[in-house]
């Protein structure tokens, strides 16, 4: 998403630096970047930037004057406008219909990320196999992975199977060169992405796959400079070291190193992401 611009005005109008908007978020090269129109911020960072101003996501696209057009933009609008799940899941079935009439890849992307919204409201999905089939059809067709797909691939990982989520994966791994020829921040988010694949296996107690897709993470080179990529990585082998041996040591050491470093957010999540891993052991 756009309009870096324009946060980086807000958040100096209320005296927040780069170092304090960015914590827990993203790396704080990442976010100047975005500010100053030289990368890409996906929206669900952009809503959790928006928290550290206290602004709400439609507060934020209006100041910030976002496209009404951009159809992730506006789905989420409407969606943060609402807060209803009833007002979510008809305009997935919506986006749905509109897929089954016009057979657009662009409709598809548009229902695959409406359906995964309602199902982050609801526990509920309603995202059918066959498109999901249809969609791991067009992703696997990718050779140039762009923030905007693997923003798409990111938002709809918790609503498409195991097997798929592990096969756009490999993709992206295959591809990992010319991402990181495309800079820094596609290759961050590129990375970023990937550890969500991982994540939506384990969660899915899908811990084969996690750790096959994993294995392959691992034989990426990560820059010195991208130290919570870094630490992620540590993490999520953590994790599945707790799978196979019941032992936390190494993932509550992670969680504190964390805390220490005052990066709560991160710490908060990885903290839920362990204890999931609990229950699901």
């Amino acid at each position: 998403m756009q309009s870096g611009n324009e946060f980086k005005q807000l958040r100096k109008m209320q005296h927040i630096t780069l170092k304090e908007a960015a914590a827990g978020i993203c790396s704080i090269q990442m976010l100047s970047r975005w500010e100053n129109n030289q990368g890409h911020m996906d929206f669900n960072r952009v809503l959790k930037l928006c928290e550290k101003l206290s602004l709400s996501a439609t507060e934020y696209i209006a100041l910030a004057k976002v496209d009404p057009k951009d159809h992730i933009a506006q789905i989420l609008e409407e969606s943060w406008s609402n807060h209803d799940r009833d007002y979510l899941e008809k305009l997935a079935q919506a986006a749905l219909n509109k897929y089954q009439s016009s057979q657009d890849p662009f409709d598809l992307d548009y229902a695959a990320i409406a359906c995964s919204l309602y199902y982050k409201t609801s526990q509920h999905n309603i995202f059918p196999v066959a498109q999901q089939n249809e969609l791991n059809h067009q992703l696997s067709k990718i050779t140039v992975w762009g923030h905007e797909f693997l923003s798409l691939f990111a938002n709809v990982i918790p609503i498409i199977s195991p097997r798929i989520i592990y096969q756009i994966s490999v993709q992206v791994i295959i591809n990992i060169s010319f991402i990181k020829k495309a800079g820094e921040g596609t290759f961050h988010f590129s990375i970023a992405a990937l550890f969500e694949a991982v994540i939506g296996l384990i969660t899915k107690s899908q811990f084969k796959f996690a750790d096959q897709l994993l294995t392959r993470i691992n034989q990426i080179d990560l820059p010195d400079n991208e130290m919570l990529l870094i630490v992620g990585r540590k993490f999520l082998n953590a994790i599945l070291t707790f799978h196979n041996t019941a032992n936390d040591e190494a993932a509550v050491s992670i969680i504190h190193f964390l805390t220490n470093m005052d990066m709560q957010t991160t710490a908060a999540y990885f903290l839920q992401i362990l204890n999931q891993a609990k229950a699901l052991n």
